[in-house]
């Protein structure tokens, strides 16, 4: 299994994106003391690393300083000014996702590409471009 792990600047920020904009659940937190919480309610103020569940599968976030903590000496620690992943979600609705997002948020979509997927672009509070998109009809011959 791949789990995408994405460093974000500000944690609540970015969990409440992925847990009320794109509906992911919240199932476990790192805070910056290394305590462990589990479940949709484990979002205590100081959390460092999150894993979400959403869309069929796993996410992880993680402050780029703690990111920084567990990688060697001579990690910047900072966020790129782009950061270098796209996230493709499959199955969630591109639709009903863009119209909860904010005005603007939308770098494409939604629209129906030439391979029969229904897909809308944005990005995160990061600027990890992501992708939502579902089947729009029966796939190309």
């Amino acid at each position: 299994m791949i789990i995408p792990n994405l460093m974000c600047s500000d944690m609540g920020r970015s969990v409440a994106f992925w847990r009320d904009r794109l509906g992911f659940a919240v199932t476990m937190t790192v805070d910056a003391a290394r305590e462990t919480r589990f479940g949709p309610d484990a979002m205590p103020e100081t959390a460092v690393f999150t894993i979400l569940e959403g869309a069929g599968g796993q996410l992880m976030l993680q402050t780029a300083g703690s990111l920084a903590e567990d990688l060697p000496e001579g990690f910047a620690g900072g966020l790129p000014d782009r950061p270098g992943i796209a996230v493709y979600l499959r199955d969630l609705s591109p639709d009903a996702v863009a119209a909860g997002l904010p005005a603007g948020a939308v770098l494409k979509g939604p629209e129906t590409s030439w391979y029969g997927m229904r897909e809308v672009y944005f990005r995160d509070p990061d600027a990890h471009v992501i992708c939502v998109a579902a089947p729009d009809g029966p796939a190309p011959a």
